[in-house]
C-alpha cells in the first residue's frame, strides 16, 4: 500500500472514532451533535478516498515487441466481410490477440502461422 493510502484510512478512522466521541457526549450538550455528525462523515469520506485510491492505482501494462530485421507485413481483413483491420482495432487480453472488425462487429483471435 501507498503511504498516502495508509495516512488516509488512519485519519479517516480517528475522525470517526471522534465523531462517535461527540455524539455520545451530546447527551451532555446538543450542540456537539454537529461537531459529532461533521467529524463522521468528514471520516467517511477519508475512507472512501483511500478505497478509491487502492482501486485506481494499478499501472496499465505496457507491450514491447521486439522484432528481427526482416519483417513483412501484411494487411490484416476481416474473414467476414473483408473489410481491412486497422491496428487500433486489434487487443491483447490474456495473452490472447483478437482482432474486432468496425464495421461487422466480427471478433477474431490472432494467430502467427509456422514458418516452415
Amino acid at each position: 500500500m501507498k503511504a498516502q493510502t495508509v495516512l488516509l484510512a488512519l485519519s479517516g478512522g480517528v475522525l470517526i472514532f471522534l465523531g462517535i466521541i461527540f455524539l455520545i457526549a451530546s447527551v451532555f450538550e446538543a450542540t456537539r451533535i454537529i461537531t459529532g455528525s461533521f467529524l463522521s462523515i468528514a471520516g467517511f469520506l477519508l475512507l472512501f478516498l483511500a478505497y478509491r485510491t487502492t482501486r485506481t492505482s494499478e499501472p496499465p501494462q505496457k507491450y514491447v515487441v521486439e522484432l528481427p530485421s526482416q519483417i513483412e507485413t501484411r494487411a490484416i481483413k476481416c474473414p467476414n466481410c473483408g473489410a481491412p483491420i486497422k491496428a487500433e482495432n486489434i487487443t491483447v487480453d490474456a495473452g490472447i490477440t483478437r482482432a474486432k472488425c468496425p464495421y461487422c462487429g466480427t471478433t477474431t483471435q490472432l494467430s502467427e502461422e509456422p514458418k516452415w
